[in-house]
């Protein structure tokens, strides 16, 4: 899997969460990066463009083109679990890209893998149309149409009006249950993923406690991150399966 082209990127850059303008010297780093990308042809320089494109994300230029890009980096030098940790950023920012769909799951191991979810997502089978930061505008909007209707409703009673406001309000708490669901899993949670070929999940953040588990975590093996402390990174599979990782051995999120 690789890249779109530098002019298509560059122009969805532009205009996918970074505001409405850029700063020159950021567009100039984000075509750098590109350049790197298209240039390189080895392991190590497809790191150096992935390292490119980290600056502009360090400098708050966070968007799903930039993480899209940056996975696709390290996922041509080898860095599978890297990519993957990018991929998923990715997709809160461009949650129906199909292109980015498919580096995913190409990522996981499986190209024919359907990218699973919990039964929640089925619920609130929206949350997948719109964008992390658009479920919040969405909210906001939808809750402003059912104050104005309200107030309207305060001097005139039809039937219809009172209707379309009911209407207003279930979409309003849709919206917000929506958006509040996007910020525990994005803002309260964190996720890591391994990004060696192999590491040994202990029942400790220490060397000398017992494996926590009967095999190894291999590399892009996602996980919920609940705890970092002295090196290591306690983390959960699952439900219920916790142990600790020496945290350079893992990406978070």
């Amino acid at each position: 899997m690789v890249a779109r082209s530098t002019l298509f990127a560059a122009v969805l850059f532009a205009v996918s969460g970074c505001g409405s303008s850029v700063d020159p010297a950021m567009y100039a780093k984000f075509q750098a990066a590109q350049d790197r990308f298209e240039r390189a042809h080895d392991p190590p320089q497809f790191l150096q463009a992935a390292a490119t494109y980290q600056e502009l994300l360090d400098a708050g230029i966070v968007s799903g083109v930039v993480l899209y890009n940056q996975g696709n980096a390290f996922m041509r030098a080898g860095e599978r679990g890297r990519a993957i940790a990018c991929y998923r950023q990715a997709k809160r920012h461009r949650p129906r890209d199909p292109y980015l769909d498919a580096n995913l799951r190409y990522a996981l191991g499986d190209d024919n893998a359907v990218l699973s979810k919990p039964i929640i997502e089925y619920v609130l089978f929206w949350s997948g149309w719109i964008s992390y930061h658009g479920k919040f505008q969405a909210s906001l909007a939808c809750a402003l149409a059912t104050f104005c209707l309200s107030v309207v409703g305060l001097f005139r009673r039809p039937k219809l009006l009172k209707r379309i406001a009911l209407i207003a309000l279930c979409v309003s708490m849709a919206a917000v249950l929506s958006a509040a669901y996007d910020w525990y899993q994005f803002s309260y949670l964190k996720h890591g993923v391994v990004i060696v070929d192999e590491v040994v999940a202990r029942k400790g953040d220490s060397e000398s406690y017992q494996p926590a588990f009967t095999k190894p975590l291999g590399e892009g093996t996602e996980f919920q991150v609940l705890d970092q402390r002295n090196g290591w990174t306690h983390l959960r599979l699952g439900q219920s399966q916790d142990g600790w990782v020496p945290s350079k051995d893992v990406t978070v999120y």
